[in-house]
């Protein structure tokens, strides 16, 4: 049973991963002028999934797996954006998934969700004054990393409400979608080798999620 156990999660993870890297690239596109680089997409959902259904690190996993490909099938190597986009949805991931872990109700995992989300909007403001602002040095023309974060420290109002807004979203989605995929592309069974039909009505389901 730990082989299939250990099988089951490479397969969802890997199903994840993928969803999450696709969603990363498309659809993808930005919603407040002032900060054009911020780009709403749904890639986020998955990871948050895969935190939820196989653990915390498997979610953080995912996130860095999913960072890196997408930097690859785009082109995009710009190291900065690499570390935000970990961090912006690893390390909520994490800790919304460390709470739901370890007790897996209905409470709990809205508890969670909202922890998500409140953590990514705390996280970023800081992440963009302190690292994202090096790319006004990088791109923009801006002389010093002092006057970068000048220049970043008006925006951080809109990256507040970026954050909300997209996270937002992704706590909606992953609540109404999670439960149903527990029972099917996330569930426990996913390649079990089939059990007697009297074997399998006797046994409870120790994972309620939701």
């Amino acid at each position: 049973m730990k082989t299939h156990d250990a099988i089951r999660r490479m397969v969802q993870a890997s199903l994840l991963t993928a969803l999450a890297v696709i969603l990363s690239i498309w659809p993808k596109f930005p919603i407040f002028p002032a900060v054009n680089w911020m780009k709403f997409e749904f890639s986020d959902i998955p990871v948050l999934l895969g935190g939820f259904a196989l653990g915390p690190w498997f979610g953080l996993g995912i996130a860095v797996v999913k960072a890196g490909l997408n930097a690859v099938f785009t082109g995009d190597w710009n190291y900065i954006g690499l570390i935000m986009n970990i961090v912006s949805t690893g390390i909520p991931t994490v800790v919304a998934a460390l709470l739901y872990q370890a007790k897996k109700t209905r409470k709990r995992a809205y508890f969670a969700l909202g922890l998500f989300l409140l953590v990514q909007i705390a996280a970023m403001i800081p992440m963009n004054y302190f690292v994202g602002s090096l790319n006004f040095m990088l791109f923009f023309g801006v002389p010093t990393y002092a006057a970068s974060r000048e220049a970043m420290a008006p925006l951080l109002g809109w990256v507040a409400l970026f954050n909300l807004i997209k996270g937002s979203a992704t706590v909606l989605v992953t609540a109404f979608v999670y439960k149903p995929l527990s029972r099917t592309v996330l569930s426990k069974e996913l390649l079990a080798p089939k059990k007697p039909k009297e074997a399998a009505n006797s046994e409870e389901s120790i994972d309620n999620p939701m």
